[in-house]
């Protein structure tokens, strides 16, 4: 036993000596990785579902102090294998607080974890959702035009509805979103590229659903030495330190990024084929959904894009690319650079209490 703990410290980079290597850590440390593995992401904030239809579940969180001159909002999380709780993390993080705390009523598209029956499901359905969705706002509040928010790939949903549907949009709000793929290189554009039969295999391992557990291990690989080697060294080095808070927001964060969700295999294919390979949103009616021709000119409300300076993901070049395929005059699109990277650009401390902030007082102008 002494042996296996001298090389756990010599593993961790341990600073103490290794006699501080005790069994009450050992534990501990074991204990935080099983809550971490074996726990559901939660909302932060008191909310309830008000219409609920295949993968999608809306949520609305109740707002004491809305102002009824204020039109709702709407956010939409991504779908990439992760639990939509992203927009309501944790109550320090927390976007539909930052909306709430401006007066607004707020709704959240929560995405489910799609089951056999949903795996035909491709982005037309997802954007039939999201109508589905500002209907139910509009016919209860009885307010005309909503503000759509796109969190990553839930950007790239909100622009293709906002263009297909502009007459119910007042605004547009895009976050770390990908839209020109060849606006700037990146890993995920790489990894994109592999063999479309690569895809297809991944899908038909999951019966026709896309594991998210597989999304995720892609993430990872990204920057595998802080994913697999770094993170359980300062997780470590606070267990020995006995800094809790640190501990306890390293928990809060695996909750979320350890659980995933399964999307369905059309959807994920078509996102491969459509948005990256094709790079189909850049190109006016590539993209036909039901018909219908995707041409994000057909946008003219006010437009706000954030990008994160240290996103890997999707580069800034890439989300602010919206810009150049829209009608939205020139002075009534914001640029937001923030100083995080794609998650932090979603829901950081920082973005939320700086950039988001601006976010809100941008729609203030907002007719």
């Amino acid at each position: 036993m002494a042996q296996a703990y001298k090389e756990l410290c010599a593993w961790f980079g341990s600073t103490g000596p290794y006699n501080t290597i005790t069994m009450e850590n050992c534990l501990r440390f074991w204990d935080v990785l099983y809550q971490s593995a074996n726990s559901r992401p939660v909302w932060a904030t008191p909310n309830y579902v008000i219409y609920e239809h295949l993968n999608l579940r809306l949520r609305r969180f109740p707002n004491r102090p809305a102002l009824p001159e204020k039109r709702p909002v709407l956010i939409l999380p991504p779908q990439a294998g992760h639990h939509s709780n992203l927009a309501d993390y944790s109550p320090a993080q927390s976007l539909v607080r930052v909306f709430q705390s401006y007066g607004y009523d707020v709704y959240v598209a929560q995405w489910i974890s799609a089951a056999t029956e949903h795996k035909n499901l491709g982005i037309a359905d997802m954007i039939q959702l999201t109508d589905e969705a500002v209907d139910e706002i509009r016919n209860r509040t009885g307010i005309f035009k909503i503000h759509l928010v796109g969190q990553c790939q839930g950007g790239w949903q909100a622009a293709i509805y906002t263009s297909l549907f502009p007459e119910k949009i007042a605004s547009l709000i895009t976050a770390a979103a990908p839209i020109d793929m060849e606006a700037a290189p990146s890993s995920i554009v790489d990894y994109a590229h592999l063999p479309e039969d690569f895809f297809s295999y991944l899908v038909a391992l999951g019966n026709g659903l896309m594991d998210g557990k597989y999304i995720l291990n892609g993430f990872k690989s990204l920057q595998a030495q802080e994913h697999y080697v770094e993170k359980y060294r300062r997780l470590w080095q606070w267990i020995e330190a006995h800094n809790e808070e640190n501990i306890n927001r390293f928990l809060t964060f695996e909750k979320w990024y350890e659980y995933t969700q399964k999307l369905p295999g059309r959807f994920y294919l078509e996102i491969i084929r459509f948005i990256f390979k094709e790079n189909s949103l850049t190109q006016p009616g590539h993209l036909k959904l039901d018909g219908r021709p995707v041409d994000l000119r057909h946008i003219g409300c006010p437009v706000i894009i954030l990008a994160g300076k240290k996103d890997h993901i999707t580069p800034p070049a890439q989300a602010f690319a919206l810009k150049n395929y829209i009608s939205t005059p020139g002075e009534d699109v914001i640029e937001i650079l923030t100083e995080g990277g794609h998650i932090g650009t979603l829901m950081g401390t920082e973005a939320l209490r700086e950039d988001w902030t601006r976010v809100n007082e941008v729609l203030d102008l907002v007719v």
